[in-house]
């Protein structure tokens, strides 16, 4: 066999192993994706040039990629609110982020019992999965792990995990 024919076979199994692993790596992360808890309503959205108001119910004006997770059951609702930079594709959000308030945790129960759990470590990793879209058609994935500490009793501790895509929802603004 010529040595030119070597190279092109070698050349075409690299390139065939190469788009093959491409697949996988994106089968694999839509395999990882965060499930909504069964009974529930889940939503991920985005807004641009966002921000929370003081009390943190609404939106206003800002300056802010604001990402927000909802997850409404029969008793409880819970929301994580995600202060990212408008530039970029991607972003990293860190403990100091975590601890500068850049990322909220919000949960209501009028019925229970429970202790308030607000972050105090972990990291918010955000992509553009479709930057060639316009804004109001794109969507995000987004990595979140926190670390939770209850606000009355240091020694509880918890961990939530997201892996999600978010979408554009503009009404807010």
């Amino acid at each position: 066999m010529k040595t030119s024919h070597i190279l092109i076979i070698l050349l075409t199994t690299t390139l065939a192993s190469l788009s093959c692993k491409k697949d996988n790596q994106a089968v694999m992360q839509e395999q990882s994706m965060t499930s909504c808890p069964s009974g529930s309503d889940c939503r991920y959205l985005f807004s641009e040039y966002a921000d929370l108001n003081t009390n943190f119910i609404g939106f206003t004006k800002g300056t802010y990629r604001l990402f927000w997770s909802t997850v409404d059951d029969k008793l409880t609702s819970t929301r994580i609110y995600i202060k990212a930079p408008m530039e970029g594709n991607r972003f990293v959000l860190d403990k100091a982020d975590i601890l500068a308030e850049r990322v909220k945790l919000i949960e209501v129960c009028a019925f229970c019992n429970s202790l308030n759990m607000k972050p105090v470590d972990g990291y918010v990793k955000g992509t553009n999965v479709s930057p060639e879209k316009r804004a109001d058609q794109t969507k995000w994935q987004l990595e979140i792990k926190l670390y939770l500490e209850s606000e009355d009793d240091a020694l509880t501790k918890d961990t939530l995990t997201i892996n999600q895509h978010f979408y554009p929802n503009f009404v807010y603004n």
